[in-house]
């Protein structure tokens, strides 16, 4: 196995903003995994559930009927748990997703950087930056704007996430063949848009049509004003037929970076989990993980249809957990299930003159008492969410106005194919995971 790096490329001609005074975390890190592997793989799918941690995988679990693919039906080389820590401690999905994809534990809200011992910035070489300059085909798929933390920070060096034009004008240079995902009506995405030799698809028919027709990228999608819509929301939002599922678009990525002989590395953030959590909306939630798990079902059924299964490692972690959820054995899972909105939409239809009693009627079943519809005047979304925790007995780490938090409980991690064994350990740091996926794609 080739030896591990993850190249400072320094900072000086992107934009970053002042460094942030606060220091390392003191604690110690987790071990990290002595396995090496003789195996490296041709081609990497990397499957990122923003906000995933074990109660989020055990509620998708419950409300898919006891099963999913990811927990029953995949036989993995390894299932293990990481640290998310950054440098703050508790994460934010900039600098986890930056460990992720650059094996550099940095701070929070930057993206691809990493302060310096004497106070400046330093730009990290990422995964797919390493996988463009060998030759392979890349892309990065995300149901969040496709500027978003985490998609950034595969493609983009800055120390503010926020600072999504210079994420997208960054993002545009590398020749990533293949990028779907939401934010088309930020003004911010032009660079990606306006990219020459691009094909731009305007909706789920086009995408479709691309894949099958066997040409190679580069190929884009944005869907959305910001993030696509919760699958909750799909039909309620008119979206059914203009917006690609994530597994849609993760089998449409694969049919275009395959025609490359020097293989791909594809990177699919399934993000709307994370935004679930933070809404503290159970329902969503679950909604969201099961498609998680049907993202991890098709790129493998895919990998295996090609007969690329021997060549291919498929790796599925999250960047920290969100809302500090907490199941019990009366959580009532029914409800869950049967809630046909997101807490997002309900909230939105009650600002615009819906009745909170019959709004909660209509998309939960619930008929709300005179407290329960005190409580969402006075907390807003959130407190439907309160109302909905208590109901379904789901616990969260904030109440009323405020909303999931990010925790520091260990993230799951799932890895199959040539090389995983590299990623076996009882408990190690997630930069461990970015530093082997670069050393996979020299």
């Amino acid at each position: 196995m080739r030896k591990l790096a993850a190249a400072v490329v320094g900072a000086t001609a992107i934009s970053l903003c002042a460094v942030s005074t606060l220091q390392p975390a003191s604690a110690a890190p987790p071990p990290k995994p002595t396995t090496t592997s003789a195996e490296t793989p041709k081609n990497i799918i990397y499957v990122i559930v923003d906000g995933f941690g074990p109660a989020q995988l055990e509620l998708g679990r419950r409300m898919n009927g006891g099963t999913l693919n990811i927990t029953n039906r995949i036989d993995w080389d390894v299932e293990t748990s990481i640290d998310s820590s950054s440098l703050e401690g508790v994460t934010d999905s900039a600098a986890g997703a930056t460990a992720l994809a650059s094996g550099a534990e940095t701070l929070n809200g930057w993206v691809g950087t990493v302060p310096t011992s004497n106070g400046g910035v330093a730009a990290v070489e990422t995964v797919l930056e390493r996988a463009e300059a060998s030759g392979m085909a890349t892309g990065l798929i995300s149901d969040s704007y496709i500027t978003d933390a985490t998609p950034a920070a595969f493609a983009a060096h800055v120390s503010d996430r926020g600072e999504n034009s210079a994420i997208a004008q960054q993002m545009s240079e590398h020749g990533i063949e293949y990028i779907f995902g939401g934010g088309l009506r930020q003004g911010s995405v032009g660079p990606l848009l306006a990219q020459p030799g691009v094909t731009i698809v305007k909706n789920r028919n086009d995408m479709l049509k691309y894949a099958a027709s066997g040409k190679a990228g580069p190929v884009y999608g944005l869907f959305g004003s910001w993030n696509m819509a919760f699958n909750l929301d799909r039909d309620d939002e008119g979206v059914t037929r203009k917006e690609p599922t994530l597994p849609e678009m993760t089998t449409a990525g694969l049919d275009v970076l395959s025609h490359d002989s020097d293989g791909f590395f594809l990177m699919v953030e399934q993000g709307l989990v994370d935004w679930a959590g933070h809404a503290r909306d159970g329902g969503s939630l679950g909604s969201e993980m099961i498609e998680g798990d049907e993202v991890v079902k098709a790129a493998l059924d895919w990998v295996k249809a090609e007969g690329i299964a021997d060549e291919t490692l498929i790796v599925l972690t999250g960047d920290h957990e969100t809302g500090g959820l907490v199941l019990s054995p009366n959580t009532n899972i029914a409800a869950l299930k049967a809630q046909k909105a997101t807490t997002e939409y309900m909230w939105g239809a009650i600002s615009h003159g819906a009745s909170i009693a019959s709004t909660l009627k209509q998309y939960t079943g619930i008929t709300a008492t005179s407290q329960e519809v005190n409580t969402v005047r006075n907390c807003g979304e959130h407190g439907i969410s309160d109302v909905l925790a208590k109901r379904w007995n789901l616990t969260w780490n904030n109440t009323c106005k405020g909303e999931g938090d990010h925790t520091g409980t260990p993230v799951p991690l799932f890895a199959l194919g040539p090389g995983a064994d590299a990623l076996q350990g009882t408990f190690y740091d997630n930069e461990v995971v970015g530093l082997t996926l670069i050393d996979y794609a020299s």
